[in-house]
């Protein structure tokens, strides 16, 4: 049976909620506590083991997106659903997008909510199989389906550094508002999975992405959503436009089988000696060879791409560590601090110091 925690800071709606037919044997989920606001129902979930949050959107104290917030970064519930009014739209489809498994409008019925914990359970059950709860099940009784074709396709540009993924990726987005028009909420969900479904693939293939981006930069929000769906889109599409845009300077794209495995090797150890010499001894390379054939290939000199890998992961680095700066230069490899300094201003344009202290919509490219 899964455990569910109901929230609602109106206890008549809490308590007609749990006089609906659905829950026990109906539904395979009980409800096994109850909260009057977001505050309590954190409390509640610091404690307790919950599968299904059915929580409110507008409440005192701790709001629903509010709360939602905590849930995922604390990984405390693996499943959110947004219960609340027709004027509270807006709110329900930023929900979505930061992560909410699907919204009910009030007041329930029987049929919608039995209809919405169906599709929960189909969820929480393959999550119980997968460790990764993005994982994406298509179940076409459901509407669950997403266009697996054009992932492939999308894929397939990325890896090969084609900026066409960018397009090929807007035009599916577009369509798939188009086609489900008149539920935007469901185009909202199956956009979403969409999107995770792409960034684990290429992180996927691009292991060493690790170590300059957080998985967590795709899901930031950095924008007022006023309702409308192109903000969603354009959310979506500039985050896509960031990861093509990232591979392709930091992986140069090349036929050159050696060059490959050096990149390669280079960005899954951003940290260690890369000198020209260290790599060729390595790799069993003439210097002077690599230095040219790397340039060739790539249209790159090879200590400018090094310098270009270790101030991105510098840039990681400051954004996510504690480290003081001089740290970060001697943990990458400068022990010149002043050396170090300079040529990330000359990268970021201003110092380590300021970029650390800078809030930025997008991470620089």
């Amino acid at each position: 049976m899964f455990k569910t925690l109901i929230v609602d800071d109106r206890e008549i709606f809490l308590t007609e909620l749990k006089r609906l037919k659905v829950w026990g044997e109906t539904s395979g989920f009980e409800i096994v506590d109850k909260a009057n606001n977001g505050k309590q129902a954190l409390d509640l979930l610091t404690k307790n083991t919950y599968d299904l949050v059915l929580t409110d959107i507008m409440m005192p104290m701790v709001d629903g997106l509010q709360l939602l917030r905590e849930i995922k970064q604390k990984n405390l519930s693996p499943c959110v659903v947004f219960l609340s009014e027709y004027s509270e739209f807006r709110y329900a489809r930023q929900g979505i997008i930061l992560g909410a498994f699907d919204y009910i409008v009030k007041p329930v019925t029987e049929e919608s909510i039995l209809e919405l914990l169906k599709r929960a359970k189909i969820y929480l059950s393959a999550n119980q199989l997968f460790e990764n709860r993005d994982t994406f099940f298509t179940d076409e009784k459901y509407e669950w389906a997403y266009p697996t074709a054009e992932v492939k396709a999308l894929l397939h540009y990325i890896t090969t550094n084609d900026i066409s993924a960018v397009n090929l990726f807007k035009i599916t987005v577009d369509n798939l508002y188009i086609v489900l028009e008149d539920n935007i909420i469901k185009a909202d969900i199956i956009v979403k999975k969409f999107y995770h479904s792409i960034i684990a693939l290429v992180y996927k293939e691009y292991k060493w992405l690790n170590n300059f981006i957080t998985t967590q930069y795709f899901d930031e929000i950095d924008f007022l959503h006023d309702g409308n769906d192109d903000n969603y889109k354009d959310f979506y599409c500039r985050k896509i436009q960031y990861l093509v845009n990232l591979i392709m300077k930091l992986h140069p794209d090349s036929a050159d089988q050696n060059i490959q495995k050096i990149c390669e090797y280079i960005l899954n150890n951003p940290e260690a000696d890369l000198k020209l010499k260290v790599i060729a001894e390595n790799f069993f390379i003439n210097n002077t060879y690599l230095s040219n054939l790397f340039f060739t290939k790539t249209g790159i000199h090879y200590n400018d791409y090094i310098t270009l890998i270790k101030m991105t992961r510098a840039e990681y680095l400051l954004r996510t560590s504690n480290l003081k700066t001089f740290e970060i230069g001697f943990q990458i490899g400068y022990r010149d601090t002043n050396y170090f300094l300079k040529q990330f201003k000359k990268i970021y344009g201003q110092s380590a110091t300021n970029y650390r202290n800078t809030e930025w919509s997008d991470y620089q490219i």
